[in-house]
């Protein structure tokens, strides 16, 4: 395969991809647990899509901090690989990391460029050679993490939340979230926790709107669709999603039901 010219495929679609809700005490820091196990025989670019949040991953024998992505990233990832992942919640990272995402942008950074105290677990997770041994060390690390650090600002919770498309509001929902938060904090907020402004995150979390619209088997025409995501037409709609991921609303819906 030419990786020059192929088109890319969404991550989800290359290999097992799983994930589950973040319980007990990782819950504090994180929302979603994942992994993701490329074939053996993969080849070829992945599109990983923006979707407004950060995420602590094991890839290559080092815990790495992502940062929130603005448009898709097309991450190399090697054909076998088994990438373990921890979603923040909205709202934890900054204070865990005492880093504003707005500095992680775009950027995937080696947590021990951030703190100092993981060496000894990047040792014991590069010693297990089971996945799954390997996730279950990650975690009891993590949960103690979580259960000794800040409670995140539970205001950011809701803040993302405002910012999701709803059909029923009759308004845009940065217009909405800047009568609640004022616009010079909305501003501040957004960029210190989400990595960049409200319009933007508003931006990305319609796309991942509209990707969940379009995992539904009878996800209906196109037209209809773009309006239940939030979008003016089905002209902005596509604009919107080949900025934001390369691809068109088309190929992204034969790869979510092919």
């Amino acid at each position: 395969m030419d990786t020059r010219t192929a088109r890319p495929l969404l991550a989800m679609r290359a290999g097992a991809y799983r994930e589950r809700p973040a319980t007990g005490p990782l819950a504090k820091l994180f929302c979603r647990v994942w992994s993701h196990r490329l074939p053996q025989e993969f080849e070829g670019p992945v599109a990983v899509v923006p979707d407004g949040c950060s995420d602590l991953i094991w890839a290559g024998s080092r815990l790495m901090v992502i940062g929130p992505d603005r448009t898709a990233a097309f991450p190399a990832l090697p054909a076998g690989e088994t990438v373990l992942g921890l979603r923040f919640r909205p709202g934890a990272a900054l204070r865990w990391l005492d880093v504003p995402l707005s500095d992680l942008v775009g950027q995937a950074v080696p947590l021990g460029d951030l703190r100092q105290d993981v060496r000894t677990i990047e040792e014991r997770l590069a010693q297990e050679t089971c996945p799954i041994a390997r996730q279950a060390v990650l975690r009891i690390w993590a949960e103690n993490e979580a259960s000794a650090a800040a409670d995140p600002q539970s205001d950011m919770g809701t803040l993302f939340d405002s910012l999701l498309f709803d059909p029923l509001a009759g308004a845009s929902p940065e217009r909405s979230a800047r009568k609640t938060f004022g616009e010079r904090t909305l501003r501040r907020h957004s960029r210190d926790h989400f990595g960049y402004g409200p319009k933007t995150l508003e931006r990305i979390l319609r796309l991942q709107g509209l990707l969940q619209l379009m995992r539904q088997p009878a996800s209906g025409d196109l037209a209809i669709v773009a309006l239940q995501a939030g979008y003016a037409d089905q002209a902005h709609m596509t604009r919107d999603v080949k900025e934001l991921t390369t691809l068109t609303p088309g190929e992204i819906r034969r790869q979510l039901c092919g």
